[in-house]
């Protein structure tokens, strides 16, 4: 499925190659149709249906890296969208030798499902209307005195808490976009190594379009952690950070 209406006034200030790009995919031609997605990515547009477009054409022309990467960009600004995760999953299924992740313990998925019951703009977004809320509250209380009744007083605990909580994920969620660890594997059958050394032990073998977790890094290895716990070090041009 191409997303084309969504993505239009986004992209109004370079239609041109817009269009090109869906007319690319419609005349399946689809690593032409990436590279134009992709060259308005790089322009600075950092939009889900774009993202979600350009996973599409990757997907179809086998370019299985950018595909996992450009629907997880996608679910990153665009959490829960069925249609992404969709597509991420097939995605993941040309994945070789993909990597079962470990189960999430109860109070993990619970964290995980709260974070997704709004974006980073949704939580920003609630603190500000409860912060008003919670402001008129106070004033109603402090003076007007008829006002003070038990229930304004549960009302501004409800409007305070809210407040508190959605603030929070607020800054949590602007402080997980711009301090993201994850990356995916961007090279088939890349060797991971005990030290960052290419001379060093090989530990095992990772495929194009995994999804790791930066741990630390040097110049040109970074340590990564995979989905079932093994840790080691990979060529930094390896790897692209979400």
């Amino acid at each position: 499925m191409l997303v084309i209406t969504a993505l239009a006034a986004q992209a109004q200030q370079d239609p041109v190659l817009f269009s090109e790009g869906n007319q690319l995919y419609r005349q399946q031609q689809y690593r032409e149709a990436a590279a134009k997605y992709q060259q308005l990515i790089d322009s600075g547009y950092q939009v889900a249906d774009l993202y979600f477009n350009a996973g599409n054409a990757y997907l179809k022309s086998n370019q299985v890296g950018m595909a996992v990467y450009s629907f997880e960009k996608a679910l990153h600004l665009k959490p829960g969208d069925a249609a992404a995760e969709q597509n991420l999953y097939l995605a993941n299924q040309r994945v070789s030798n993909n990597i079962e992740a470990l189960p999430l313990l109860f109070f993990e998925r619970w964290w995980l499902q709260w974070q997704q019951l709004h974006s980073a703009r949704g939580w920003a977004i609630g603190s500000i209307v409860w912060f008003w809320i919670l402001c008129g509250g106070i004033i109603s209380y402090f003076f007007m005195p008829g006002m003070r009744h038990t229930w304004l007083r549960w009302g501004l605990s409800v409007a305070g808490v809210l407040f508190i909580g959605y603030f929070s994920m607020a800054v949590w969620m602007q402080n997980k976009a711009y301090h993201n660890n994850t990356a995916i594997v961007m090279r088939a059958a890349v060797k991971v190594k005990a030290a960052p050394d290419e001379g060093s032990k090989d530990l095992f073998q990772v495929g194009e379009g995994i999804k790791v977790e930066v741990l630390d890094g040097t110049k040109d290895f970074s340590k990564v952690q995979l989905a079932d716990g093994k840790t080691g070090w990979m060529p930094v041009g390896s790897l692209k950070k979400l």
